[in-house]
């Protein structure tokens, strides 16, 4: 009962505002509906005693128009209101026309007073207006004292009248009519206090804007259509530089535009994010945002990109300048080789018919001298000297890199299938100086210099640079001071050392290399030793010579796995021959240069002899006069070290290098082999006869034996055997054979 009486505001959408007047309406009704079910029913029970049957009739019209009002008040206030109206006028008029005494009859018209009161709330003040002056009429009848009209032939009363017309009226006036107004007052409150709280919150949420404008973290500016500022925060005022607040322009503020070149911008609606000014001190600013408000104004967001602009111009630098250093050499600021490469492709492939393009390789091999003799430091300044030398002396249009350390290549274009640009060439090599001062001293410019020709069609600068390079390589081997050009010939043989480079990785482990042993023999024939060969026969290259792979692996340094290989697998064939019963002779093995140096030399051989169970007797190692002349303290104390281990010491090769007596002296061999060029040369050539007789006799005085290698011949043997040589070795007794086939010669011995 009291929701339906007292509506809540937020009864109704948020669009209506008469929720507290339906209220205000349903109060009305219902006590005035209350009131004449009370007043209206004690009446009626009276006007049928005395036969007032009028009375009853007029009760009841009253209690169902109220009931129709209230109803009305559901479904359509309005009429609600008009029916409350129309019953306070017919109940006003009823009891002046039907009441006989006339001082209670008076009391009537007091009704009609609230009338205006009830149209101001319901209909509004023109209603309230016309009501008011209406209910002048009734007040003149009441002032001017004058006859109220009454139904004809009325003459009988209620005795209780004028209690029912005061109960009447004390309850609609003090009781109806004020609880609609305490209704009413009821909303204003509510509506003040809503008012209040708004108010609050709008001011909080000024306050808020206010910080947010303030604090957004950008600079944001409130403009008009005219680009006019009506509002900026500290930073947008700051960076535009506003001093006058009012009337201040944004494009005035912002007049020189430094990125567009059109004219410059008057409408802040042909602004676009992203477009840049450039402030009166300097500063570069961004247009970010632009957003329409709802008051035809605009909200621009501004943003400082100075800093972030020399941010990106200083990455830019150090972008390119990275660039240049990775295509580029730290020390000379040439092109490196990979750049030089790309400008080699390039300029072939954009090659006109007909022309071909001529690179020249430079070497700077003066350069170790200046490092060992002035340091490293040097030899940079002289690097960087001599490419700048270089530069100078070269056309316009070549080509110039550095390609490693002390290589340098330039390029030369001229015709096709001619060598035009060889005089060009000398003239750059016969210019540059023989001598470059660095730092107040002379250092020597030696180098090498080979020359490559593009080919027709050709492309692939990296295919020109190998050529180059091999033609270095014959440059430097022929050691004159001519400028070398590619030779086919040349370019094999270096292929196949490279080929040999990388297939003797795989060798070793596929199982490609095999030892072969060659008998040594006495002078009656009789087997006292073994030597072990090795062999290489690659399914890509075919069967290598030791004499072309050895070199390779010693460069290579795998010169070590081979080693490795062959001390292990000659222990392996001791081991194996001793455990079969048979007899087992001694092996030589041949140390390369490199090997006799190396660290691990002995543990290398112990660890061998240890691991398959064999002697130091049934070892030997032959060493070239070669291997001895490097580092000969450390090649000594290795040789020492292994004849102390019992492990036999000879020297391979002898008279083809270059040791003197005094250090032949000092190494600990037991054995000379007699070089096989000099064996060759017995019975044609006397010299070399004479130099094996001295080697023999050299030999004797050092206590040694001698062992003639390569004997091919009757006449190489009697030759030999007459001058006292001890022991032979070659194809006239033995070729190199398998294990298997030493094992039978031996066993039939």
């Amino acid at each position: 009962m009291f929701q339906w009486l007292l509506l809540k505001e937020n009864a109704l959408s948020a669009a209506e505002n008469t929720v507290w007047k339906e209220s205000a309406l349903r109060i009305i009704l219902v006590s005035g509906l209350l009131l004449e079910f009370g007043i209206g029913l004690l009446s009626a029970m009276d006007a049928v005693k005395v036969g007032a049957y009028y009375i009853v009739v007029i009760v009841t019209g009253f209690f169902i128009a109220l009931s129709m009002a209230v109803f009305a008040s559901l479904r359509r206030p309005v009429i609600g209101s008009a029916m409350l109206i129309a019953t306070i006028y017919a109940a006003a008029f009823c009891i002046v026309y039907f009441i006989r005494d006339t001082e209670i009859a008076k009391l009537g018209i007091m009704f009609v007073y609230t009338a205006p009161l009830i149209a101001r709330i319901f209909f509004g003040s023109r209603l309230a207006l016309v009501l008011m002056a209406v209910n002048v009429f009734p007040f003149m009848l009441l002032i001017r004292n004058e006859p109220l009209p009454r139904y004809p032939g009325l003459e009988m009363s209620l005795a209780n009248a004028h209690a029912y017309i005061q109960a009447l009226l004390f309850l609609f006036f003090n009781i109806c009519v004020p609880l609609g107004v305490f209704r009413l007052l009821h909303a204003l409150d509510a509506a003040i206090r809503r008012h209040r709280t708004a108010s609050m919150e709008l001011e909080s949420s000024h306050a808020q804007y206010q910080e947010i404008f303030e604090n957004a973290g950008g600079a944001i500016l409130l403009c008009d259509a005219q680009a006019r500022i009506l509002k900026a925060n500290s930073l947008a005022d700051a960076i535009i530089g506003r001093q006058d607040k009012k009337n201040a322009s944004m494009f005035a503020l912002l007049a020189h535009k430094c990125k567009d070149k059109e004219d410059k911008t008057a409408d802040i609606l042909s602004l676009k994010p992203g477009q840049e000014f450039e402030t009166r001190d300097g500063r570069l600013i961004s247009i970010e945002t632009i957003s329409p408000t709802s008051e035809k104004h605009y909200i621009v967001l501004l943003r400082d990109i100075s800093q972030m602009r020399r941010i990106q111009e200083a990455l830019n630098r150090s972008k390119e300048r990275e660039s240049f250093l990775s295509s580029h050499d730290h020390l000379t600021q040439l092109p490196n080789r990979d750049f030089m490469l790309q400008q080699l492709s390039a300029a072939m492939s954009a090659m006109p018919p007909r022309r071909q393009l001529a690179l020249i390789i430079i070497r700077l091999d003066s350069i170790k001298y200046v490092n060992d003799a002035h340091g490293s430091a040097a030899g940079d300044d002289l690097i960087v000297a001599f490419a700048g030398t270089l530069k100078r002396l070269l056309p316009e249009d070549s080509l110039c890199g550095r390609l490693r350390s002390v290589v340098f290549g330039f390029t030369i274009e001229s015709t096709y299938g001619s060598r035009d640009s060889i005089p060009q060439i000398e003239h750059i090599r016969r210019s540059l100086p023989e001598e470059l001062v660095i730092n107040g001293e002379r250092h020597p410019v030696q180098i090498s210099m080979a020359v490559a020709f593009s080919r027709p069609g050709e492309t692939d600068g990296d295919e020109l640079l190998q050529r180059g390079k091999i033609a270095l390589d014959t440059a430097r081997r022929s050691g004159n001071q001519s400028v070398a050009v590619f030779d086919d010939e040349a370019a094999v043989q270096i292929r196949r050392r490279l080929n040999i480079e990388q297939a003797i990785l795989m060798a070793l482990p596929e199982n490609e290399m095999r030892l072969v042993y060659q008998p040594k023999v006495t002078q009656d024939g009789e087997i006292v030793g073994l030597e072990a060969l090795i062999r290489w026969r690659s399914p890509t290259l075919g069967d290598v010579s030791p004499a072309e792979f050895i070199p390779v692996a010693e460069s290579s340094g795998a010169i070590h796995f081979i080693t490795a290989f062959v001390v292990d697998s000659v222990c392996t064939y001791i081991r194996q021959t001793l455990d079969a019963g048979q007899r087992c002779l001694p092996i030589a093995i041949n140390l390369s240069a490199i090997d006799i140096v190396r660290a691990d030399l002995l543990d290398l051989v112990n660890s061998s002899c240890q691991k398959h169970r064999i002697s130091s007797d049934y070892l030997e190692f032959e060493i070239t006069e070669t291997g001895l002349v490097g580092n000969e303290n450390l090649a000594i104390s290795h040789l020492e070290a292994l004849n102390a281990k019992g492990y036999g010491i000879t020297i391979d090769d002898f008279g083809t290098g270059y040791s003197s007596l005094q250090k032949l002296s000092r190494f600990p061999t037991k054995s000379i082999k007699i070089d096989q060029s000099f064996v060759a040369q017995i019975g044609i050539s006397e010299k070399s006869e004479l130099i094996i007789r001295a080697v023999v006799s050299l030999a004797k005085i050092l206590s040694c034996t001698t062992v003639a290698e390569g004997v091919e011949t009757l006449v190489q043997e009697k030759f030999l055997k007459a001058i006292g040589c001890q022991f032979f070795q070659g194809f006239y007794y033995y070729p190199p054979m398998e294990f298997q086939q030493v094992n039978q010669l031996l066993k039939g011995r």
